[in-house]
């Protein structure tokens, strides 16, 4: 056997199974904070992570997962996303007295904040990602109409 041939091999060694990013353990951790301290049922917009597991572990503690806050009973406790959302969505959290807990991505944070940065810089921005996608809704919900195109 060629034993310089071995040497010049290289290895590539997956981790399985692979964890959660970050901002994922944070938002799955606030919703079970958010489950000890209030109780079943804590609402939560949409599915707070991309993961059907985690989502029906989280469900079976008590979260109820919704895609809008007409869904949420008035004065409950709501949780947004990992995703984020748009500045509408917690107006409207707030004018229904929900108790909101946002669980959004750090990361995603720090793009709403330089999205509204530059948009009153009057700067336009260009977002790149899928229609509809939870956290690109967020995003260009940071903003006025018209000050991002996706």
């Amino acid at each position: 056997m060629d034993t310089t041939a071995l040497q010049d091999r290289k290895f590539l060694h997956l981790a399985a199974p692979r964890g959660f990013c970050a901002g994922v353990d944070r938002a799955v951790r606030i919703v079970e904070v958010a489950l000890e301290k209030f109780g079943a049922p804590v609402y939560v917009r949409h599915e707070i992570v991309h993961n059907r597991t985690v989502v029906d572990g989280l469900a079976t503690q008590g979260a109820v997962f919704v895609e809008e806050l007409d869904e949420v009973p008035e004065g409950a406790p709501v949780v947004f996303s990992a995703h984020g959302v748009a500045r509408a969505v917690v107006e409207e959290a707030d004018q229904r007295k929900m108790i909101a807990v946002d669980a959004t991505c750090p990361l995603v944070t720090k793009v709403h904040i330089e999205a509204r940065r530059h948009a009153g810089q009057k700067r336009h921005i260009l977002l790149i990602g899928h229609a509809g996608h939870p956290e690109v809704e967020g995003t260009m919900g940071q903003v006025e109409p018209g000050e991002m195109t996706l």
